[in-house]
């Protein structure tokens, strides 16, 4: 979306909040959220003067992406306090609470998971910007702001009604594995009272241009899976991964 004079279309504006089910009572919320750096390449008379026509505190979405991480963090702390399965896998899989709210947060907010919402709410034709390389980075960024936005001009009700429309934050628990096992099997390993995990290299093979590392998961002094990759971190990760499948199915 690309302002005319200084002035972004109220037609598009209006399309947006009927693509997302959000009236603004001030729309400026909406325009700070969607306003990304590069709008006017660096030009700050422009953009101080885009910001004076449409009453715009920031240069930018920063501060609103902050606010709307944080307001994400709330809305995910309250469903768990309502929806007794994420407390029930927390159990089974022997991690604190916290562990999980934070995985939660982490995936929903990922790139993977905000590309088919950013498609479904026409993101793309909505952001004002002005040179980026791949859109799809900053889709995030943009999200989170917007819920922001919404917290600062609607209240916490209507930002929570936005997340759970668009967000499956319950859907998240299947995806949780996988988003981030060295982390998971730490807390594990702390809350049972065993020492951390440890990785060590067991060899290294192939050209430097693609080695493939062998890296040994060991656990109170005894191996207990091997990993193998390209990287050492992902070696890790994959041994990580393993091992967590192992004593989860155990379970």
């Amino acid at each position: 979306m690309k302002p005319h004079n200084n002035t972004v279309s109220s037609e598009d504006l209006c399309k947006f909040q009927n693509i997302i089910g959000v009236r603004f009572n001030d729309t400026k919320y909406l325009i700070q959220s969607l306003l990304h750096s590069s709008l006017f390449s660096g030009d700050k008379t422009k953009l101080d003067a885009f910001k004076k026509v449409n009453g715009l505190e920031s240069d930018n979405y920063e501060k609103l992406e902050y606010l709307g991480d944080s307001v994400l963090g709330l809305i995910v702390s309250e469903y768990s306090y309502h929806e007794k399965v994420i407390e029930e896998y927390a159990r089974a899989q022997e991690r604190k609470i916290e562990g999980v709210l934070t995985d939660i947060k982490k995936i929903l907010v990922s790139n993977d998971n905000l590309k088919p919402l950013a498609h479904k709410i026409d993101l793309d034709d909505y952001i004002l910007y002005g040179y980026l390389e791949n859109i799809s980075d900053i889709y995030a960024n943009v999200i989170e702001a917007l819920i922001g936005s919404i917290y600062l001009d609607q209240g916490y009700v209507e930002a929570k009604k936005f997340v759970c429309k668009f967000f499956d934050i319950k859907g998240t628990l299947s995806k949780i594995v996988d988003s981030n096992p060295k982390g998971n099997l730490s807390e594990i390993c702390d809350k049972k009272g065993w020492d951390l995990p440890e990785y060590k290299l067991i060899k290294n093979e192939g050209p430097d241009h693609k080695k493939t590392f062998t890296v040994g998961l060991y656990i109170c002094g005894e191996q207990v899976s091997i990993g193998i990759g390209h990287k050492i971190q992902y070696a890790e990760i994959v041994a990580a991964e393993k091992y967590l499948k192992e004593i989860t199915s155990a379970n």
